[in-house]
């Protein structure tokens, strides 16, 4: 194994650098089981000072002995950088990541870039990082850099970057329990921003490499985008020095070089691989694949061309009007025509729900014949179109719902709390559920009607325009990465047997928005709690619904309402975007929660 960046992914990463730099990288899998809190890794906003206490580092840093580079405040071109230091696995720990990650931020802070430095990043922390990265630079636009070091292997032609909590036991569990390289690329990509840089530390010795039948030394050899630049600390397949000091030899090398004015980007690429090969007698050459479009200077001198000289980062602005942290796959009569849509968000002054504004659209409602686990009451599959509404981003919680009801509790279960102020409100009725949207558009002095959305307004929310039985695709496997659900947590805690082979280390709810969202920005559509719906159950409503904003109110077949969505004990066949269910409007349980739409007007 060893780490490798998926070339298809790769090759729609336009206008990107991409430094994969690194130390001796065999097939480093396994995140170690030292987690790492996500509370406790230091965020560092850049330009920094030299000094080491600068950037929060448990161990010695090495301070820059160059000259300090001033960068020219000719043109307003952003430089974002996201910089990761793994070293605390449990198996194969690391010397020298967390030293290389703290000097690398330094010396990319004094190049006027705005840094964030994280450090012992488990998978979910890695995930959240990155997509906030990829928010960041779509706002600020400009140059972007990622830069990691640590662990990493590559499988099948894809490189992997491993978190400190990796128990890789078997090749199968790689994908699962490592970061693809391809995560960064896309965000980069979805960024569109004039040029990225990842420089990726992580090709260093695989200490789980006896478990695996095949072993691929370094990582995998992929081919640049235009505009890009893939930097590895060694050629491909090859693996990397740790270092015996306080850095790793590639970093070590770089760092001293970046900071060298006038020298274009494939110069300083070029000097780091004379350095590295003189330092480890040829053992080590850094090697790159660029397919750059015009140059780029970390430091410009005053008389070359200002394109591309940077200022300082502008603070941020206060919260926009419209938040683009998702552009997301509109879709028309059929599933397949696609347009990008940026949305927006409102929060609700009484109770801080944050809403998103879900656009109006098309889509095939229910599921196909051979979906796995289907029903047949998610047939047949049919066209819908719904006006645009705001949806809450994620599920009401205790905290919101007791703005309501002061003494509700949310109980337990098998002695795990389900009410924590941020978990999701559960053991509410279809009535507490009306009754909060009553409540709430009193509260707001009939200026705005809260409701419940409608089951075709909760499925074209769920799908956000993907065509697939999840919105993440058809893997039930990976649904630990975007959802709570029946896992190996809940296998072991709680004894369920029909699980998600994966592990998202939650058994009961999670607090709300802890995974990732789907492509229209709404968090735990698919987990966490099951959720209501305004409309009355019917096994064969499909068949008698109107195309346009269709609602189900016929009660001469019994009082039922919907419900959608999956919870945390639900196993993969129910994790799907056409799951049905219903409930009795009276009927409360653990698993059971809602969230609220706001109407257009």
């Amino acid at each position: 194994m060893s780490c490798s960046a998926a070339k298809k992914i790769l090759l729609s990463c336009l206008g990107g650098l991409v430094f994969l730099g690194g130390v001796a990288c065999t097939a480093c899998l396994a995140r170690a089981s030292g987690v790492a809190s996500s509370d406790g890794a230091p965020v560092v906003t850049a330009p920094l000072p030299p000094a080491p206490q600068a950037v929060a580092n448990p161990r010695p840093a090495i301070a820059v002995t160059q000259p300090q580079p001033q960068a020219l405040p000719v043109q307003p071109e952003r430089r974002t950088a996201l910089v990761i230091g793994n070293a605390s696995y449990a198996s194969g720990a690391l010397r020298n990541p967390v030293n290389d990650a703290a000097a690398m931020a330094r010396t990319l802070g004094a190049l006027s870039f705005d840094v964030t430095l994280r450090e012992n990043l488990d998978q979910k922390q890695m995930l959240r990082a990155i997509d906030a990265f990829g928010e960041k630079l779509r706002r600020g636009g400009g140059v972007g850099l990622f830069y990691f070091a640590g662990h990493g292997v590559q499988l099948n032609g894809h490189n992997y970057l491993i978190p400190v909590d990796a128990s890789i036991q078997n090749e199968s569990q790689v994908q699962y329990q490592a970061v693809d390289m391809g995560e960064v690329l896309s965000q980069m990509a979805w960024a569109k921003n004039r040029m990225n840089i990842v420089i990726m530390d992580a090709c260093r010795d695989n200490p789980f490499a006896q478990s695996f039948r095949s072993l691929s030394l370094g990582l995998a050899q992929v081919v640049a985008p235009a505009g890009t630049i893939i930097a590895y600390s060694t050629a491909p397949g090859s693996v990397a020095n740790d270092g015996t000091g306080d850095h790793g030899v590639y970093t070590g090398a770089l760092i001293k070089t970046m900071v060298q004015p006038g020298l274009q980007i494939e110069d300083v690429f070029k000097r780091v691989r004379l350095a590295v090969s003189e330092e480890t007698d040829g053992k080590q050459v850094p090697w790159e694949s660029s397919s750059l479009i015009g140059n780029f200077y970390f430091v410009p001198l005053k008389h070359q061309p200002t394109r591309v000289a940077s200022i300082p980062p502008q603070a941020p602005p206060a919260a926009p009007a419209i938040v683009p942290p998702i552009a997301s796959p509109m879709q028309s009569a059929s599933r397949g025509e696609n347009r990008m849509t940026i949305l927006k968000t409102w929060k609700e002054p009484i109770t801080g729900i944050e809403f998103v504004w879900i656009p109006p659209g098309c889509y095939l409602m229910g599921s196909p014949q051979k979906e796995k686990g289907r029903s047949e009451d998610e047939g047949p599959v049919h066209q819908v179109c719904v006006d645009g509404f705001w949806m809450s981003r994620t599920d009401v919680t205790n905290a919101q719902f007791r703005k309501f009801q002061k003494d509700h509790d949310s109980g337990k279960f098998k002695g795990i709390s389900l009410n924590g102020d941020d978990q999701p409100v559960v053991e509410v009725s279809w009535h507490d559920a009306t009754n909060f949207c009553q409540w709430l558009t009193g509260q707001n002095g009939g200026q705005y009607h809260f409701r419940l959305p409608t089951e075709a307004e909760w499925e074209y929310a769920a799908r956000a325009g993907t065509e697939t039985a999840r919105y993440w695709g058809n893997d039930s496997t990976k649904a630990c990465v975007h959802e709570n659900v029946a896992d190996y947590t809940a296998q072991k805690q709680l004894g369920l047997k029909a699980i998600s082979q994966c592990d998202d280390g939650y058994a009961t709810t999670a607090p709300v928005g802890t995974f990732r969202p789907n492509p229209f920005g709404l968090y735990d559509m698919l987990g966490n709690v099951m959720q209501w719906c305004e409309d009355v159950y019917s096994v064969d409503a499909y068949v008698q619904l109107e195309k346009n904003n269709p609602e189900y109110t016929d009660e001469s077949k019994g009082q039922s309402r919907v419900v959608r969505g999956a919870c945390w004990h639900d196993p993969p066949s129910a994790v799907r975007c056409a799951m049905r269910r219903n409930g009795l409007p009276d009927q409360r349980s653990d698993d059971l929660g809602f969230r609220i739409v706001r109407s257009a007007q």
